[in-house]
């Protein structure tokens, strides 16, 4: 099978015409939430870490990074404005946080070569479209290899993504992918211990896949037999699979619709276990310190040892352990994401309640929802089922609702005026003649 070259005919051959209404509605959300979480991640201080070694390293000033006064070069810009977006497990997951891999790149030489609104949302479904899909045919690419999603395809949907703005054709389109798969990386490992490595695959994807394209569009050849060949992606990173999947429905049906977003800033895997303890929370207003007991049950995927570990040293490690997280919560308003912070993770209170947390793996669940959550509390016992969080694909986010995150998730972060102008020309995307517009508006005034 040809899948390399199958996936590059149809981004070649894809046309803004061809793209449904409803995913041109759900990019332009899924573009301001990236947008919101970049905000929130500009002030936080693994990802300015990122953006200071961007600025020192300097680059052709060419191209905006988010709430900066400065401007580098477009591979610097991705790699910056990547790993924002991906700073603070608050960004879109349309595929498989394809929002800090294909973005960064498309906006970046979007604006630099002064495209189109079109152009950029076209660039944008394509990219995740073709990442949602690597990520949907893989098996046990991450559970059982140990390797992490956005860094493995982030690459291949970010050259897809600028491939796209430059019209490649079919071969030069294979090249690209040939050479961004030779830039896949990143691991698992930093579940254990919470480490910062999480928070830079998605910058380093979004840069790799755009240099690929660029070196492509040089004349630069990769294997175009990269994803489906015997030392290719699949054999390399996923259990036996049946590849043909991966190109099923292609061009008829959109896999990354209906959209993923998080309602809070917390792994996937805990978002309805969170929206469940807020509502008992709001419900029955109890005294978190007067909490004897908590137990979750739900399936074996929200439970797994990585997303259970008992005394996380880091915000990182907090927000991946839904027992940590689930304490978090049950003594903080997490519609406020700025709360799971180092005082979070150091309050005896959130550290006790998490190590005696009891977890119960139910094996008649295989998704995230239903699970239950039971607390005792004050010579009570409250209990709830858990429903599909606000965003999620079974309870879509709408562009009030994206609007509305948006100015909660950036209001101690920029003035009102430059929220609004950025949520009304986002709003208006197809419509924009020059994305340099938009991004101009991102940087820090």
């Amino acid at each position: 099978m040809q899948a390399t070259q199958t996936l590059a005919t149809f981004v070649s051959q894809t046309r803004y015409a061809d793209l449904p209404a409803s995913l041109i509605a759900e990019c332009k959300i899924a573009t301001l939430d990236a947008f919101a979480a970049a905000f929130v991640g500009s002030s936080l201080p693994w990802a300015q870490r990122v953006v200071e070694m961007v600025h020192e390293l300097g680059g052709a000033p060419e191209v905006s990074v988010v709430n900066q006064p400065w401007t580098t070069d477009v591979s610097r810009a991705a790699l910056a404005n990547g790993a924002m977006i991906g700073a603070f497990e608050c960004e879109p997951l349309t595929g498989s946080h394809a929002s800090g891999t294909v973005l960064p790149a498309a906006l970046a030489v979007s604006q630099r070569d002064h495209r189109d609104g079109k152009a950029f949302l076209l660039a944008l479904a394509l990219g995740f479209e073709l990442s949602g899909r690597l990520q949907r045919t893989a098996v046990g690419l991450e559970s059982t290899r140990g390797f992490h999603n956005p860094g493995i395809q982030g690459p291949f949907g970010a050259a897809a993504a600028v491939g796209k703005l430059y019209d490649f054709d079919a071969a030069t389109l294979a090249s690209a992918l040939g050479l961004a798969g030779s830039c896949a990386a990143g691991l698992l490992e930093f579940a254990w211990a919470g480490d910062d490595t999480k928070r830079v695959h998605l910058g380093r994807a979004s840069s790799m896949g755009l240099e690929s394209a660029l070196l492509a569009r040089k004349g630069l050849h990769g294997p175009v037999t990269v994803i489906e060949g015997p030392y290719g992606y699949f054999n390399a990173f996923s259990e036996p699979t049946d590849i043909a999947k991966l190109t099923e429905g292609l061009g008829r049906k959109w896999i990354i619709q209906p959209a993923s977003h998080k309602a809070f800033a917390t792994h996937v895997t805990h978002q309805a276990v969170v929206q469940a303890i807020q509502d008992l929370k709001r419900e029955h207003g109890f005294d978190p310190r007067a909490i004897t007991h908590v137990t979750i049950r739900g399936a074996h995927r929200i439970l797994e040892d990585r997303h259970a570990v008992r005394d996380p040293m880091t915000v990182m490690g907090g927000q991946y352990s839904l027992p940590f997280t689930a304490a978090v919560v049950l003594t903080r308003d997490m519609s406020n994401p700025l709360v799971y912070n180092d005082a979070a993770v150091k309050d005896p209170l959130v550290r006790s309640l998490a190590k005696n947390m009891e977890l119960i793996v139910d094996h008649t669940v295989h998704d995230l929802v239903p699970a239950e959550v039971e607390i005792a509390c004050g010579g009570k016992t409250y209990k709830k089922m858990t429903t599909p969080h606000k965003g999620s694909p079974l309870n879509p986010l709408s562009w009030d609702d994206a609007c509305e995150k948006f100015s909660r998730y950036t209001r101690t972060l920029i003035g009102g005026p430059q929220a609004r102008a950025i949520m009304d020309a986002v709003a208006d995307l197809e419509n924009q003649s020059d994305m340099a517009r938009i991004a101009a508006l991102l940087a820090k005034t």
